[in-house]
């Protein structure tokens, strides 16, 4: 089907990489979200999704009103980071305590409901924190961010809103980019999405495009 166009990326990031997704405002990257979630389901990759300041209840209420089918999405385990939605099948949470976020206290959490299998690991909203923190608590989660490159239980994405952080912080982002082992863009112009590797760890990866249609993504 149609949507299998995004495997040649996703399916060729390593276990224990750090990714960053970089989306504008106007990209919809719940479409990313959906097509993840499907691809791996189809290869029995688990994926658990970090749902921080209640971005994934979001996601899901805009892909609904596209008209997808979001059962899937409801079944697919999540760690609740802030927020206070009560939405899909949430097996853990860290409350975001003074707008900083307690690792130890996520890693806890992480190692006992991470499945034995390397796991896909969808990161939303982690820019609403990096809005809400006072300068220093900013270096230090960019900093407890990479320190979890190469822990090979996972490869993670991390949605990122490219232009709230450029005009947030804007000092922010290659910090970010430094950190990743790989960058992928997701863009929309021109009726069509794409999602670019712009840095790679694997180098079968980098440069690859994908280019997807509306119809690409319902699988018609």
């Amino acid at each position: 089907m149609a949507y299998h166009g995004i495997d040649p990326i996703v399916f060729k990031l390593k276990p224990g990489e750090t990714v960053m997704v970089e989306y504008s405002s106007v990209s919809s990257p719940e479409l990313l979200l959906y097509l993840l979630v499907r691809r791996c389901s189809s290869r029995e990759i688990p994926v658990l999704i970090d749902d921080i300041s209640d971005t994934f209840p979001e996601y899901v209420t805009r892909l609904d009103l596209m008209g997808l089918d979001i059962e899937d999405l409801l079944k697919v385990p999540v760690i609740k980071i802030g927020g206070s939605r009560e939405f899909g099948n949430v097996l853990g949470r860290v409350e975001v305590d003074k707008y900083s976020l307690d690792f130890k206290y996520y890693s806890e959490i992480y190692e006992k409901i991470v499945p034995e299998r390397v796991v896909c690991n969808p990161v939303l909203g982690i820019h609403k924190l990096f809005v809400a923190m006072e300068r220093h608590e900013v270096i230090r989660l960019v900093r407890n961010i990479s320190t979890f490159v190469g822990r090979k239980s996972r490869f993670a994405l991390y949605f990122i809103n490219r232009d709230v952080l450029e005009r947030r912080t804007p000092e922010l982002l290659p910090l970010l980019e430094e950190s990743a082992s790989t960058i992928l863009e997701w863009e929309s112009a021109k009726g069509k999405y794409r999602l670019r590797a712009i840095k790679a760890a694997n180098d079968e990866l980098f440069g690859s495009i994908i280019s997807l249609s509306p119809k690409d993504i319902r699988g018609r």
